[in-house]
């Protein structure tokens, strides 16, 4: 139920200007939001050596578009930017998960694919479900630090990705429990984590983009302007973590 009601209230008119397009107006980017910190080794490696680039994405809707094929989510657009930053390479991107889905069940998802396909990168959202229903946070470290240990024996890098930016949200659950699971697990070597919370919450308190400010008329508008954003953020954050030139 408060998911729900979370989700309805992005698409209420809060009257500010709308949104057209990405760029440093909107969705401006700095280097600590786009450096994670420690390289993505596995991801180096497949990038030279030839074959496709396989890289693996699990999480909500937010992470595997409405439908659950991609459409423009932001790790679609991330995997745009890197085709364009390795010209010739294939990069194959496979999308899991759904709406609402919690930790465990994406866990089972993770690991069906990694028992299938020898993946360089793992993407992994978690933590909102949890956090919108206020569920056990020590369960979700936990679930997620099984993860780790699976995409860490199956050789490929981990980055975590962490939750959506909502005023009400966050005036509503108790989120700092859920982002120290993630930040915690991100202290191993071979973990990442895409600080996705505080970069949208950057642009929003900084006149950028804003869902939960956007007239209705531009929600769609809006939403896709953000995960073309999200998608050069972790694009970049990826180019950098393996050593792709051209960030």
């Amino acid at each position: 139920m408060r998911w729900a009601i979370f989700l309805a209230v992005l698409s209420l008119v809060f009257g500010a200007d709308p949104v057209w397009a990405a760029g440093d107006d909107v969705c401006p980017l700095q280097a600590e939001f786009t450096t994670p910190g420690k390289p993505l080794e596995h991801l180096a490696a497949a990038i030279r050596q030839p074959g496709p680039i396989e890289i693996l994405a699990v999480g909500s809707a937010t992470m595997v578009g409405q439908d659950g094929g991609g459409g423009h989510s932001f790790p679609f657009r991330m995997a745009e930017e890197l085709r364009g930053l390795l010209p010739g390479r294939e990069i194959h991107l496979t999308l899991r998960g759904a709406r609402s889905m919690p930790a465990p069940d994406m866990l089972k998802l993770m690991d069906a694919e990694l028992a299938q396909t020898r993946f360089a990168l793992v993407l992994w959202q978690t933590g909102a479900v949890e956090a919108a229903h206020s569920m056990n946070a020590e369960a979700l470290r936990a679930t997620v630090d099984a993860g780790a240990g699976s995409v860490r024996a199956a050789h490929a890098d981990l980055v975590l990705i962490d939750l959506q930016y909502s005023r009400y949200w966050h005036t509503r659950a108790s989120l700092d429990s859920y982002e120290e699971v993630l930040r915690d697990i991100a202290e191993a070597p071979d973990v990442a984590l895409f600080r996705r919370y505080d970069l949208m919450r950057q642009w929003a308190e900084n006149g950028g983009i804003d869902l939960e400010r956007t007239r209705k008329a531009e929600q769609e508008k809006a939403v896709d302007t953000l995960h073309a954003c999200l998608g050069d953020a972790l694009a970049r954050f990826v180019a950098e973590g393996a050593g792709i030139p051209g960030r």
